[in-house]
């Protein structure tokens, strides 16, 4: 997910109106025979195989403390003359799609009407946002909730010391250690899902997605630190309660659904075109989106591969 995360970061733009809305969350529910704790020392790893190849898969974590330190000697040694190192599809935007961007940028600003309709949710925001930006306490109203919302989460976890990538950042390091080719499961254009997020997202999105993470703000950003805990020491199910707000916010959006399906698809298929190849190999995916029903894992079992828990070692 964080490659539409960031895909939709300049993009997500249009909110106000006070209707409710119900997630549809496909990654809410998991694949119980797939969470399993971590015989090895370090985080889990799950793994496929068949009679020549075997490929290792690192289920990554969301946010964690910055500069957090996890035994990676398995991580290591996996890489450790593999032929490959495949990293999660991702979804880019180039040079010519900055004009259409800079456009798109203009709609995230917004004149604080919502704010008067819904004035117990605006003190919320403004609590928050003076948490974070004590210097321009009412910066907020000069944009949409949507917007507000990442704005505010991402703030946040700034100020709390945490960050998003440092453990794929740290296996692509171990990956060019060893000589390993690294390369994404599959490359997406951001710009059609861009555009149709900003044609087509319903006024309602905007309010349930800033709600939902002001309800993760108000709580504290302690589960983060515990939950990338659990992932450092291979406790698959504790690992898996981090907070979801952003991730379940981008359900709401027009064609997130289905690009996550997409996503998720290009993964599998890289998958199993790496057990073509003899040897052994290593993958990175979120690990929630490893062990969700209808998931990768789950998707790679449909087809008859075999796929061994983190408790096999």
């Amino acid at each position: 997910m964080r490659a539409i995360a960031a895909a939709l970061a300049i993009s997500l733009t249009i909110a106000s109106g006070a209707a409710a809305q119900v997630i549809d969350d496909p990654e809410a529910t998991v694949v119980e025979a797939l969470v399993v704790s971590a015989k090895l020392p370090g985080p889990a790893w799950w793994r496929i195989s068949d009679a020549d190849t075997t490929v290792y898969i690192l289920g990554t974590p969301g946010a964690t403390p910055k500069g957090m330190t996890w035994d990676s000697s398995v991580a290591d040694r996996r890489l450790d003359g593999a032929f490959a190192l495949l990293t999660p599809p991702t979804l880019r935007a180039g040079l010519t799609d900055i004009p259409a961007l800079l456009r798109l940028r203009g709609k995230m600003k917004d004149d604080g009407d919502w704010a008067a309709a819904e004035p117990a949710l605006a003190v919320r925001v403004q609590r928050a946002w003076s948490a974070v930006e004590p210097k321009d306490p009412d910066g907020w109203r000069d944009w949409k909730p949507l917007v507000l919302g990442g704005l505010i989460a991402g703030k946040t976890n700034r100020k709390a010391g945490l960050e998003y990538g440092q453990v794929s950042r740290r296996i692509e390091k171990l990956a060019r250690k060893h000589r390993v080719k690294v390369r994404a499961a599959e490359t997406y254009k951001a710009m059609p899902l861009i555009k149709t997020v900003a044609r087509q997202a319903e006024d309602s999105a905007g309010l349930v997605c800033l709600t939902e993470t002001l309800d993760t703000v108000e709580q504290g950003q302690d589960r983060y630190r515990v939950a990338a805990q659990a992932w450092a020491e291979g406790r698959v199910r504790a690992a898996l309660t981090a907070p979801r707000s952003a991730d379940r916010c981008q359900y709401l959006l027009p064609g997130v659904a289905e690009m996550t399906q997409r996503l998720t698809a290009a993964e599998v298929d890289a998958l199993a075109n790496l057990l073509k190849t003899p040897g052994h190999a290593v993958a990175l995916y979120p690990i929630r989106s490893l062990v969700a029903e209808g998931g990768v894992l789950d998707q790679l079992r449909a087809r008859g591969i075999t796929v061994r828990t983190p408790g096999d070692g």
